[in-house]
């Protein structure tokens, strides 16, 4: 997994830059505070006044002897992407890591 973006906790959810080869953007997780439904997102994820994805609260499926991780799953898309892209924010002790890996080829 490659992290392509770093993140600050805020009042109202995350703040922090998206970088990779294409693009350098300063990036807000804005909470969802108007949920119409269990499966509405948590959050939304902007760049200034554009819409860049949208992003849910979950938990890893707990493996062996380890204990579930809640993280956030994102999904980020827009005009200039040739499909979505999905990553996972990750809480650490000071922030977060938004992480990306490629899916892995079906052929």
């Amino acid at each position: 997994m490659a992290t392509i973006g770093t993140f600050k906790p805020t009042a109202t959810g995350f703040e922090g830059t998206i970088a990779t080869l294409m693009t350098n953007k300063k990036v807000r997780f804005v909470a969802n505070e108007k949920k119409k439904t269990e499966n509405s997102p948590d959050y939304f994820v902007k760049s200034g006044r554009c819409d860049l994805g949208v992003a849910w609260n979950d938990v890893t499926e707990p493996q062996d002897d380890a204990e579930p991780l809640e993280y956030i799953s994102v999904k980020l898309d827009g005009p200039e992407m040739t499909k979505p892209i999905n990553a996972a924010l990750f809480h650490r002790e000071d922030g977060a890591d938004l992480v990306w890996s490629r899916p892995k080829s079906s052929s």
